[in-house]
């Protein structure tokens, strides 16, 4: 897959397309459906898959407020390269950008820098200045143009439409667990580690601070089972996010103690995936209290991870 930055960097490669085109933050199930779609109607063509997508959400633009992260960019374009899109163009959605009538989107972007033989999108799609366009208007621009529309359908699971708004809800009840459902992989963040109060090392639990590197929505307060990317390696792991009220600190922290590890890992990148959530989290009487907690929950990580408990009960 080849990375673009602007729509008119494609036709120094290909000069007719196929195009999806939206956010994909979380890349969850129903944009995995659009997306591979879109991969099969441009074999079918034999011209390339494009993915047009954006680096900054257009709310943040168009509302000046933009709702938390669910997948780091990096992440995302991973995921679309899986899914089999040729060429991905992450565009900086600027004001000049937003202020495209749809008329104007789909002569000068879609036909003009693309080349599009045919757009994949979901039945929900908005587009053009204030987000006027839907579907119907783009197969009414698509006539004119020359281009057709593949509308794919909304996918629907047990927990409702899949939706990013969804996956956000979720990640915010602490429902990882069902988060993984939606996407179909883990939920993950990223993040740096810095240094932190060192109490874990005194407690026999030493855990690496992760300071967040963009705005990711993250769990609420509690304990989670998930696993840590240190490079090329995984490691199981138990995640604490809160303010540990057993030493009565103010500031939020999210440390995470790696099961089987050990060295100094200050200053370097970690992605963290949350798979479980095993409990809130709670003052306790004293630090032996605590460290048998702490056994607890790695003990129950390993379970989980490993297979060996219903992982719904977390």
């Amino acid at each position: 897959m080849k990375l673009l930055e602007h729509t008119r960097d494609f036709q120094k490669y290909a000069k007719e397309s196929v195009v999806t085109i939206g956010v994909f933050d979380g890349v969850h199930r129903g944009h995995q459906a659009i997306i591979s779609q879109c991969v099969r109607d441009a074999q079918k063509r034999r011209v390339p898959s494009v993915a047009l997508t954006f680096e900054r959400n257009p709310r943040e633009v168009v509302c000046g407020e933009s709702p938390c992260v669910i997948t780091a960019p990096h992440r995302k374009i991973e995921v679309l390269e899986s899914l089999g899109i040729d060429y991905t163009i992450s565009v900086n959605f600027s004001r000049s950008f937003a202020s495209l009538t749809p008329a104007e989107f789909c002569e000068k972007i879609l036909a003009g820098h693309l080349g599009t033989k045919q757009v994949c999108v979901g039945e929900n799609f908005h587009f053009g200045r204030g987000g006027v366009g839907d579907v119907h208007t783009l197969a009414s621009e698509g006539k004119l143009l020359g281009f057709k529309v593949d509308v794919v359908p909304l996918v629907a699971i047990e927990l409702g439409q899949l939706s990013s708004t969804l996956i956000r809800g979720l990640i915010v009840e602490g429902r990882v667990h069902d988060v993984l459902t939606g996407l179909g992989r883990p939920y993950t963040v990223t993040g740096k580690v810095v240094a932190g109060h060192s109490r874990g090392k005194r407690l026999g639990f030493p855990t690496a601070n992760l300071r967040l590197e963009r705005d990711f929505c993250v769990p609420p307060e509690g304990v989670y089972a998930g696993k840590a990317i240190l490079g090329p390696r995984k490691y199981m792991c138990a995640i604490n996010i809160g303010s540990n009220p057993t030493f009565h600190d103010k500031e939020v922290a999210l440390e995470v103690f790696l099961i089987d590890f050990e060295g100094n890992i200050y200053g370097e990148a970690l992605e963290i995936e949350f798979h479980h959530r095993l409990r809130e989290e709670k003052a306790f009487a004293g630090e032996e209290q605590l460290v048998q907690q702490m056994k607890k929950d790695v003990r129950r990580t390993k379970s989980l991870l490993s297979g060996t408990e219903d992982g719904t009960r977390a």
